[in-house]
């Protein structure tokens, strides 16, 4: 009787066993399911196995099933790691309107914006649309470079007072953070404020498109240090013409500048004192059939017989029935054609 009992409780006793097995079989595989490999590729030996975060690999369950990859494996650089190109997010927030396309390669050269705003064309170039206001039949911008300077400028700012006219000064940043309290006479009088970099240094301010953007960049900040505005437009030193090619348009274009020219020139850079009789002569002799007139004068210590010829000029153009306009970026720039060669 014994043994048939005994054999009951012997069969009992390895069916739990296999039972247990099985259990803990699967409790096990559960478990390991769950272990992951950190990026660092190597299994960690602490006992408890770890739930995989974002930056971990996550072990496939089958071949069908991807890898969880993370950041730092990818091929695409991160937004913090991608070169800063021009122009910033700052200056994308005063895009006004969208960026043209760049026009093809056998497109003709039209170096001129027109007073209906549309842009110049050339290979390459990618300018958009932009609204000018009207201006009268004939209208005269006097421009001053280079400035300030204690010797000129507070005489300039005095004859255009007297005189009832206005003036743009396209200044450099270095000249600004030396005297600003001139740049902000300026200002207070109501002249036009351009941006003319900040060094003035050829070898600095053409090295590369890029680089002209720092000059450009580094006199915007201390211009609106010193009087709370940032200049949308601009001058190149010693103009655009064999400066420039379509990147530096498409640059400042994408950042909402505009560079401005001239059509007529003071002559006042020919020498470091020019008579103020040749500057008067100079002008008298290029501004007949001209409509509007941009006119180079020089804001500079040394520029004295430009002070003088000044009431002259002003004469002269009030005499042939010009009026007198402040640049800002309503107003149609006068461009050199040589400035938009690939």
């Amino acid at each position: 009787m014994w043994r048939k009992h005994w054999r009951i409780w012997r069969l009992t006793l390895v069916i739990l066993i296999l039972l247990t097995n099985i259990y803990l079989s699967g409790c096990q595989s559960d478990k390991l399911s769950a272990v992951v490999i950190p990026a660092s590729g190597t299994i960690e030996s602490s006992g408890k196995p770890e739930i995989a975060s974002e930056d971990e690999v996550r072990m496939p369950q089958s071949l069908d099933e991807p890898k969880v990859i993370s950041p730092e494996q990818t091929t695409e650089p991160s937004p913090q790691t991608k070169p800063e190109t021009f122009p910033d997010p700052k200056n994308e927030a005063n895009l006004s309107g969208p960026v043209p396309e760049k026009s093809p390669p056998n497109t003709p050269i039209h170096p001129y914006y027109g007073l209906d705003g549309t842009p110049p064309s050339a290979p390459g170039l990618a300018m958009r649309k932009r609204v000018f206001n009207k201006e009268p039949e004939r209208m005269a911008y006097l421009t001053f470079d280079d400035g300030p300077y204690p010797e000129t400028t507070p005489r300039i700012l005095k004859i255009l007072q007297d005189e009832g006219v206005k003036a743009t000064f396209f200044v450099l940043g270095r000249q600004v953070e030396r005297y600003p309290d001139l740049l902000k006479a300026e200002y207070e009088q109501g002249q036009g404020i351009g941006n003319h970099s900040y060094s003035h240094d050829y070898s600095s301010v053409y090295r590369s498109p890029e680089a002209f953007s720092s000059e450009i960049k580094r006199a915007e900040d201390v211009i609106f240090k010193t009087i709370g505005v940032r200049p949308r437009i601009l001058r190149a030193p010693g103009g655009t013409q064999g400066h420039f090619h379509v990147n530096y348009y498409n640059m400042l274009d994408a950042a909402n500048y505009l560079v401005y020219d001239w059509n007529v020139s003071s002559g006042d850079a020919a020498a470091p004192l020019v008579p103020a009789d040749q500057l008067i002569q100079n002008i008298e002799t290029q501004v007949p059939g001209k409509s509007r007139v941009v006119i180079l004068m020089h804001d500079a210590g040394v520029k004295t017989t430009t002070v003088d010829a000044l009431p002259r000029i002003v004469n002269y153009l009030k005499q042939k029935g010009y009026s007198f306009g402040v640049i800002t970026e309503k107003v149609a720039p006068v461009l050199f054609p040589g400035g938009f060669n690939s």
